[in-house]
């Protein structure tokens, strides 16, 4: 039951964290009224179009960042200001076209679509970089933030066991772990019998768990006792786990992984 009302508590949180600084940004847009709004549209119609534009905005530029962050290696140089700025560049294309009508719907001063698109383009990028930079130090409310990782040598647990990653969660296990898949700030562990969220970086699951299983995509870990086969298509990997699961693998993954022909049980590389 703690469980569970604690998972609850991290979601909200969530949503609180991802809507929270878009609607407040919207609200005070509203309030001051830039770019000839104040005077072209009373207070209570300021605000809406407002929020609305800012809340919208923000829904693409944040699909748009998060798409780009399981696409770009982790090795990229300057990763944390490329994502944010190329997802920014992505999604002030349909972004300014929603300024754009939400404008001629309000009666404003028409503008051209190229100076628009760089306006809507800063602000996006503002926006992304600030909140992707400071995303995974987001407190968590249910254990008051993600705490750093056991010191194996005090702990006198082996990495290879496993034990340290499983001493975070909330409760043991349901069955055989799996699987564990990365979700925003969030990891699903997968397992047998269920599964669990839980607020820990992949890199530090991926290292507690050693020689269980490895990391085959930025958003996927897999443990070796789980996986039936790995399939090749079209020069992609895919791991079929024990429950019919599925399991991209990503390019800069690739060679840590082993097969013979099509088909083959993947050891750590």
């Amino acid at each position: 039951m703690a469980s569970s009302t604690a998972v609850t508590m991290r979601e909200w949180w969530r949503h609180a964290v991802l809507v929270g600084p878009p609607a407040a940004a919207g609200v005070i847009l509203g309030l001051l009224g830039p770019f000839g709004t104040f005077q072209a549209l009373a207070w209570p119609a300021r605000i809406t179009y407002w929020l609305s534009i800012v809340l919208v905005n923000w829904v693409l530029c944040d699909l748009a960042v998060r798409r780009l962050d399981a696409w770009i290696s982790d090795k990229a140089p300057a990763r944390s200001l490329m994502v944010p700025l190329a997802g920014s560049l992505l999604a002030a294309i349909p972004a300014t076209g929603v300024v754009h009508t939400a404008g001629s719907i309000a009666g404003l001063p028409g503008e051209s679509i190229i100076g628009l698109f760089w306006k809507v383009f800063l602000v996006c990028a503002v926006l992304s970089v600030v909140f992707y930079l400071n995303a995974s130090e987001a407190p968590d409310p249910a254990g008051g933030g993600v705490s750093p990782a056991p010191d194996e040598t005090e702990s006198g647990d082996s990495p290879t066991t496993g034990n340290l990653f499983f001493q975070r969660l909330g409760d043991p296990i349901a069955g055989e772990l799996l699987c564990l898949q990365m979700q925003d700030h969030y990891l699903v562990v997968h397992t047998s019998g269920g599964q669990q969220l839980l607020l820990c970086r992949m890199e530090d699951a991926a290292r507690e768990l050693g020689a269980l299983g490895q990391r085959v995509h930025r958003s996927w870990w897999v443990a070796h006792a789980a996986v039936e086969r790995v399939n090749r298509s079209n020069g992609r990997l895919s791991i079929l786990l024990t429950d019919g699961r599925e399991v991209p693998v990503g390019r800069t993954y690739q060679r840590s992984i082993s097969w013979q022909g099509n088909t083959g049980i993947p050891f750590g590389g």
